[in-house]
């Protein structure tokens, strides 16, 4: 009788404990669901409220919340929190890039002015800040602005670089004297002299050094190219709203001559287009096939 006993204590106690094992495990999933459903399905996200220039410092004004799912918020967006004024914490930060109405703001978008020189804070990975000399016509009359994009054109006067050696002559055997090419292209105006932000007026900014945003290797064709000639600033359209032109003529060319450029000139040196030139004149005579050797032979003397 006593194992009989023994065991039959075992077993209820085996089953108390199993019991009270289970009523634990549910007791935490039913918290879990209660804690879930108190939860909202909803947080609110802090975005960008109107355009904001890159380098532009955030005010008030330019941030507010907005109602987004709370699993397409992630853990890189600024969410509002209980307790804590999260627009307040990124009035004052320095946008990286020009931001847009209804942009998510995250630290990835923006920088404090302390933590690092508000230029170099601006660059990307990887990219240099190299400043040029312009003038109001070098630079589109000072349309050009921060955040802008643009190509740059090297003008050379090559006969003033020959003077004292060779003429340069082009591929018909006239001479050169001056040329122009695209040296650069594609490149982000990051600030005029030391202006770094469009103004909101939209107001023409004269200044006199352009600093654009540049790898490595373009710094040092920036650097020499300004050394060759003088530099032009070309305005390109925004991204997205160009269309590859169609060339002028039958004769496309990497740089653009004297000789390209001036019907006039063409005229006084006798110059014409490739697609213009007429075609060498045939050998008078006839085709003689010997055994599959072709040979031209002249007729009449």
């Amino acid at each position: 009788m006593r194992p009989i006993v023994i065991i039959v204590v075992v077993a209820a106690l085996a089953a108390g404990g199993t019991a009270m094992l289970a009523k634990s495990w549910l007791d935490r999933q039913e918290a879990r669901r209660a804690k879930a459903a108190d939860e909202p399905a909803t947080v609110e996200v802090l975005i960008v409220a109107r355009d904001v220039p890159s380098g532009a410092a955030l005010v008030g004004d330019d941030l507010r919340y907005d109602v987004w799912p709370k699993s397409a918020a992630g853990d890189r967006l600024a969410v509002r929190k209980p307790g804590e004024d999260t627009k307040a914490a990124f009035v004052g930060m320095i946008a990286r890039r020009p931001l847009a109405e209804g942009e998510p703001v995250s630290a990835a978008t923006t920088f404090r002015p302390e933590a690092s020189g508000v230029l170099a804070g601006m660059l990307g990975a990887g990219m240099r800040a190299v400043s040029i000399a312009i003038t109001n016509p070098t630079a589109v009359s000072g349309f050009i602005t921060p955040g802008d994009r643009v190509d740059v054109v090297l003008a050379t006067d090559i006969k003033k670089a020959d003077e004292g050696g060779p003429a340069m002559e082009s591929g018909s055997g006239l001479l050169l004297r001056y040329g122009a090419e695209t040296v650069l292209a594609d490149l982000r105006v990051l600030a005029i002299d030391q202006q770094i932000t469009r103004g909101r007026d939209g107001a023409p900014i004269q200044g006199k050094t352009a600093t654009l945003e540049v790898t490595p290797k373009q710094a040092e064709v920036l650097t020499v190219a300004g050394m060759m000639g003088n530099l032009q600033l070309s305005l390109r359209p925004p991204r997205g709203s160009e269309s590859a032109p169609s060339p002028a003529s039958a004769e496309t060319l990497d740089f653009t001559a004297d000789l390209e450029a001036g019907k006039v000139l063409q005229a006084v040196v006798g110059f014409k287009p490739k697609a213009e030139r007429a075609a060498p004149p045939a050998p008078k005579g006839v085709r003689v096939n010997r055994a599959g050797q072709i040979s031209s032979e002249g007729v009449g003397r």
